[in-house]
């Protein structure tokens, strides 16, 4: 037999199987990631507990008139739409049992720059006191920001309401666009910890006391270095009657930045493991063709993506004439709100997203 006929042969042989073994991997790996995105749950076919008649009596009986000139379509600011800029708001809802109003208790902007290879993590504080757009055919009045989730929810009866207006709102006032939305619960917040094992928290002496101290479900911590599961953490990023409002929107921010370190250092098996847990429960306007582009553009960045952090509206020590307090009858009692320059915050904001 002619040796270079049984050459050439085995080598169509080999060709053949590596190609088979190609198309079957290829195969499986849709058929994995179909199974993973399907994990997914869909903002469209999820539905909240929605305001009673009273509790939204008692949110829009705060509500102010606002003149006309500040609607968003004829004054500024333009929404800015940047295609290096993919801007994602994270909405932490307060739903419990114990908590009667359904507030976006977390609003949070990961704002990631192709360009820089940057995440900005922008919290947004929910005492500013803004113009909220009308929405669902209801007037948004001016109120706390935090509320347009509830209103959203209500007003559609379905959580894509609230974090649609609640993006809609953001739009308005700053000039931001909001490409999409994710949304976690308290219940569900503790589970992803969990499955991550927990974050490393650095906490003061004050946090440490106010954790042991004056949180039931929480144990025993000292100031320093610790590892917060669930609820533990949980009871971290709610903490603010120690400081206020902007601390706590700092710690929020620690969680989540901790959370990212964790994952730099994951190998693809606990990645695997990881997104099986905490794909179902997280619930988002994203689709699964917009899912698959923004990991195969986003995954290699994770090693060395840059972390930066803000708060809005931006304190008078760094940004002069920013805020200011006022107070209002809110829920039926006067409370103080913050309100803020929206033209020099906006302009603040979209400079450090590296928006042209």
């Amino acid at each position: 037999m002619n040796p270079e006929k049984n050459r050439k042969k085995y080598v169509w042989i080999a060709a053949g199987i590596l190609l088979a073994v190609i198309l079957i991997g290829a195969v499986a790996a849709g058929i994995y990631w179909n199974h993973m995105l399907g994990l997914l749950g869909k903002a469209s076919e999820h539905t909240v507990p929605t305001l009673s008649q009273e509790e939204l009596d008692a949110i829009l009986g705060t509500e102010e008139t606002v003149p006309p000139t500040t609607t968003p379509e004829d004054t500024w600011p333009q929404v800015v739409s940047d295609q290096n800029i993919t801007n994602i708001m994270l909405v932490g809802q307060n739903y419990r049992e114990d908590e009667p109003h359904k507030l976006s208790d977390t609003m949070l902007l990961c704002s990631i720059n192709r360009e820089t290879h940057t995440l900005t993590m922008v919290s947004f504080l929910r005492d500013l006191y803004a113009p909220l757009p009308a929405y669902a055919g209801h007037s948004g009045g001016r109120n706390r920001i935090n509320v347009c989730y509830a209103l959203g929810s209500t007003w559609t009866q379905s959580s894509q309401g609230g974090m649609e207006m609640l993006a809609k709102c953001i739009e308005q006032n700053f000039g931001v666009h909001i490409d999409h939305t994710i949304e976690v619960s308290f219940d569900t917040f503790a589970e992803i910890i969990n499955a991550m094992d927990g974050v490393d928290i650095i906490l003061t002496e004050e946090e440490a006391q106010y954790l042991t101290d004056h949180v039931g479900y929480v144990g025993s911590f000292p100031a320093g270095e610790n590892a917060l599961m669930g609820y533990d953490a949980l009871a971290y990023a709610r903490i603010r009657k120690i400081d206020g409002d902007r601390q706590r929107a700092a710690r929020q921010r620690a969680v989540v930045t901790s959370l990212i370190e964790k994952c730099r250092n994951m190998g693809l098996l606990e990645l695997h493991d990881l997104a099986t847990q905490i794909l179902p429960l997280i619930i988002t306007d994203m689709t699964s063709e917009e899912i698959t582009d923004y990991l195969w553009e986003l995954i290699p960045m994770v090693k060395d993506i840059k972390l930066a952090s803000l708060t809005i509206p931006v304190d008078n020590e760094t940004l002069p004439h920013s805020m200011w307090s006022k107070n209002i009858e809110l829920y039926g009692y006067q409370s103080t709100v913050l309100e803020c320059n929206l033209k020099l915050n906006a302009e603040y904001l979209q400079n450090a997203l590296g928006m042209e």
